[in-house]
């Protein structure tokens, strides 16, 4: 085995945390491209509320397993990448195809969902427009509300 295809546990350990990195940053280009689509929806869309209200719980219900699935992927990305970097450099390639195919799925599928229930899409994109807001106050340690 030629010296030079040695890595350092160090070495191997930072590669693996770069990789991790970068499937973070890519999941984060995904959120704001999701936030992109989803202003655009409002814009062009009325509301219907009875109907809305179950479809966005729906819909946040499948927002939140992606984000669940996204922070276990990058959680493990990292761990087994201390300890095993080559593969886990591979595994996380994988894994970021993987994940760029489902939201590519999940943008394909919400294109068509706009297109066949505007209304509806509207009223869940306000909704976790809601949710982000209530999500930005809580960590910035403020209450939505205030009482006198």
């Amino acid at each position: 085995m030629d010296s030079n295809e040695i890595k350092s546990p160090s070495r191997i350990a930072d590669e693996a945390e770069t990789a991790g990195r970068e499937a973070f940053q890519a999941t984060q280009g995904y959120a704001r491209e999701s936030k992109r689509i989803g202003r655009n929806t409002v814009e062009s869309i009325r509301a219907n509320v009875d109907d809305a209200r179950q479809t966005g719980r729906e819909a946040m219900d499948a927002i939140q397993g992606l984000s669940s699935d996204a922070k276990e992927i990058g959680k493990d990305a990292l761990n087994t990448g201390r300890v095993y970097a080559r593969d886990a450099v591979n595994a996380t390639g994988g894994k970021i195809r993987d994940l760029r195919g489902r939201m590519e799925d999940a943008r394909e599928s919400a294109e068509r969902y706009v297109a066949e229930e505007p209304v509806r899409a509207m009223l869940i994109a306000a909704g976790c427009g809601a949710l982000v807001m209530a999500l930005l106050l809580a960590a910035a340690g403020r209450r939505p509300y205030r009482t006198y």
